[in-house]
């Protein structure tokens, strides 16, 4: 699916791609809702990763990379397609608005089944997020016209909010976390240093890095994928992983989670299983907002 075929508005959004964003998508199709499966990484890098499942059912000794075949193939049969988008920020309300890079969509209810981020926060992230700190620069750019702003980017997706914010800023840092740099307009200023603190008591007001501190009123990080708890604020968290009930219910009404991101153990079996758990508890939270009205 690309992004014209995108639309506006779905029954239910399934954010990430791995193991339980696609069991929660294949029980969405089974019961015929509207839906789309969102994620960067088709099936899971980490699946891929695995030289050897063991303990799958069915799948004796099987390599991850070709459990992961099997389970796009089966996607594939279904006629179900993963859209390479990432999502930036979910806000609930009587319906959530999930944030795309270039688009705003509408969901009933929404899965998040986004694993675990293997890449840290910094300090100050959390506590600044939306003073300050956000995720997406093409969403919250016209707020620092004219500001000064710093990127970092572990991806060189970076590198395009970088280039649209030197149109509107005063001032842009980037600080790239990958090796091959493309191109980037003349007047971004590029640092390679370690990031210490993002600074600021109400709001940012600088970045503190090894052996510098830059002067800012916003920064930018960009990841290849959020953790879940900084996609949707006011989400309730037990021992850093989202706390959903027996049915992966969050503590908001039409939000659901299911795999790594719910904690562990961190096994291919319990995020399968999660997932398909949510999308059915999903359907019924659907199907229930249809009969009030």
């Amino acid at each position: 699916m690309t992004t014209e075929n995108i639309k506006d508005r779905y029954e239910l959004a399934i954010i990430g791609c791995g193991p339980a964003g696609m069991a929660a998508a294949l029980n969405a199709k089974i019961r015929n809702k509207d839906f789309i499966l969102l994620g960067t990484e088709y099936g899971g890098s980490k699946l891929a990763k695995a030289p050897q499942v063991e303990n799958y059912l069915g799948f004796p000794k099987i390599s991850g990379l070709e459990l992961r075949r099997h389970f796009q193939e089966h996607l594939q049969s279904m006629d179900i397609q993963a859209v390479k988008q990432k999502v930036n920020a979910v806000y609930p309300g009587s319906r959530f608005t999930l944030a795309l890079p270039e688009q705003v969509i509408e969901a009933d209810a929404v899965i998040l089944a986004t694993g675990v981020s293997a890449q840290k926060v910094f300090p100050g992230e959390a506590e600044l997020l939306g003073r300050g700190v956000g995720y997406c620069a093409t969403c919250d750019g016209p707020l620092y016209r004219n500001k000064s702003v710093a990127i970092l980017a572990y991806a060189a997706e970076g590198e395009h909010d970088a280039n649209y914010l030197a149109e509107l800023c005063t001032k842009v840092y980037y600080i790239p976390f990958y090796k091959e740099v493309g191109v980037l307009d003349p007047r971004l200023e590029i640092r390679r240093a370690a990031v210490k603190s993002i600074m600021g008591q109400n709001k940012v007001e600088g970045l503190e890095l090894a052996g510098e501190t830059l002067t800012v009123d916003g920064v930018f990080v960009v990841r290849e994928s959020l953790p879940a708890e900084q996609l949707v604020s006011g989400l309730a968290l037990e021992q850093q992983a989202i706390k959903t009930g027996p049915d992966f219910s969050t503590n908001i009404r039409g939000l659901f989670a299911a795999g790594d991101c719910t904690g562990s153990p961190y096994q291919l079996l319990k995020a399968v299983g999660e997932g398909a758990t949510a999308a059915l508890t999903a359907i019924r939270y659907l199907d229930e907002l249809k009969q009030q009205k």
